[in-house]
């Protein structure tokens, strides 16, 4: 009686199907798992909108203040000369309407598709920024969202002309080491700092981030919670693309 065993061709034969069926469907389990972590960056980024709407209740619509009051903080922190007084990360004052105090407790603030999330590439041993002439990250920690600094000087929800179209939290490039970022200081221009002439410059466009935002962590956009506490993701040309009232850094400009 002949005993029933594959043979060598079809041994070849079921490697070769198995590794076609691997090499198909390895880049889709990836893709999957990238859309499952871009949809956690997004709902991290809705809390921190619903937090910041309970907070500006509390607080007389006025905005988590980390500096000195100014009414046009292009002008009056050009040189960033107004920083050098600090009141806290606005990251800290609302962290409590999440139902949390301790910032290293929370993942609201980290998103896990960020490489270095907490920053631990950029920082020495006593949290200031590694790379010469870089700011330290005081105040706060370094973690994936960022801040436009537009609302950081004693600003109002009533100054704000366009809510729905005015981001207050983006995700960090994890190459840059601060907490906040500046849209007057050319952190959300183009990889020269200058403002962009094409109307919507793509991710291709763009090369590598050399900016504040993660421009191009989630395909060719970014993950934004917005002033009126919604929370989306968008290309980031079209979020720099200027409109009415905005003429200058599109919808990372607050008036």
């Amino acid at each position: 009686m002949k005993s029933k065993a594959f043979t060598l061709i079809e041994l070849l034969v079921v490697i070769a199907i198995i590794a076609i069926l691997a090499a198909v469907l390895f880049p889709v389990f990836a893709q999957a798992k990238e859309a499952a972590k871009k949809t956690t960056c997004l709902s991290n980024g809705k809390q921190i909108g619903i937090a910041l709407m309970l907070y500006l209740g509390d607080y007389d619509d006025k905005y988590p203040q980390e500096h000195p009051a100014t009414s046009n903080p292009v002008v009056d922190d050009a040189d960033a000369q107004l920083e050098s007084v600090d009141y806290g990360s606005p990251l800290l004052a609302i962290l409590p309407y999440m139902a949390s105090k301790d910032v290293n407790k929370t993942q609201i603030y980290y998103c896990p598709s960020d490489p270095d999330a907490h920053g631990l590439k950029l920082l020495d041993a006593s949290g200031n920024c590694l790379a010469n002439g870089a700011p330290p990250p005081a105040p706060g920690y370094l973690s994936s969202a960022i801040l436009n600094a537009y609302y950081l000087f004693g600003m109002t929800q009533s100054q704000v002309t366009a809510p729905s179209q005015s981001v207050y939290i983006n995700e960090r490039n994890n190459a840059d080491c601060d907490v906040h970022y500046h849209p007057w200081l050319g952190e959300v221009g183009d990889p020269n700092g200058n403002p962009y002439t094409t109307a919507l410059p793509s991710a291709q466009d763009l090369g590598v981030p050399v900016f504040a935002i993660a421009s191009t962590r989630h395909g060719n956009g970014t993950n934004g919670s917005y002033c009126d506490g919604h929370s989306r993701w968008r290309p980031f040309g079209a979020m720099r693309q200027a409109f009415d009232g905005h003429e200058l850094y599109g919808e990372f400009q607050a008036f």
